[in-house]
């Protein structure tokens, strides 16, 4: 389990990321653009800033959980923690998921995968927060769940008629962004216990 510390600082990191884009976004609003294309501007900057990030939150959250399980007593033998690095973790996290970012957002494309992967049950959405389950089979694109956070929003507000409004739902759209990769982050904390736990049963 990913201590409560380790976990704010990941989240502590995901907001600077969603603070600098906001900015960013904000100097789009106030230079007049229109709402559809700060919304396109909005989801742009923030797949192609954070599906790369998102890799680094996956390795150092692992990073943070490998490290707690290697001080437990059980581990100071040194055939289990081979054990444990064979095991390789990372990869399997790795190969359920996509981290190249798109040239471009079809949100055509991302409706039609977001809605499969619901029917599959690899997602859920609930409150435009979309939580991944680890346990599916299905290699999930980080992108397309970034950008569906907006298509989710706007089935709800499909429209926004001036600055304040824009920049409310800019703000939304931002806060279920995090909320859905700090979901990510505890789907990829429970992985990983159970993955142990299913290790450590054939250990001495």
């Amino acid at each position: 389990m990913l201590e409560n510390n380790d976990r704010e600082k990941i989240q502590e990191y995901v907001e600077k990321i969603l603070k600098s884009i906001y900015s960013s976004v904000k100097k789009n609003i106030e230079s007049g653009m229109s709402n559809q294309d700060v919304i396109e501007s909005a989801v742009n900057l923030t797949v192609n800033k954070l599906t790369p990030e998102s890799k680094m939150v996956l390795s150092s959250v692992y990073n943070m959980l490998m490290e707690n399980t290697l001080k437990k007593p059980l581990y100071q033998n040194a055939q289990n923690k081979a054990a444990f690095y064979s095991r390789d973790i990372l990869k399997d996290l790795n190969t359920k998921f996509s981290f190249e970012v798109p040239a471009h957002i079809d949100y055509e494309e991302s409706k039609s995968l977001i809605n499969k992967w619901t029917v599959a049950g690899a997602i859920c959405v609930g409150g435009g927060v979309v939580s991944i389950t680890m346990k599916n089979a299905i290699p999930i694109v980080i992108a397309v769940i970034i950008a569906g956070v907006m298509l989710y929003l706007l089935r709800d507000k499909p429209s926004a008629g001036n600055k304040q409004d824009i920049s409310t739902l800019i703000k939304e759209y931002l806060k279920n962004v995090k909320a859905t990769l700090m979901s990510w982050v505890d789907e990829i904390s429970a992985y990983y216990d159970e993955e142990v736990k299913e290790l450590e049963k054939g250990m001495i």
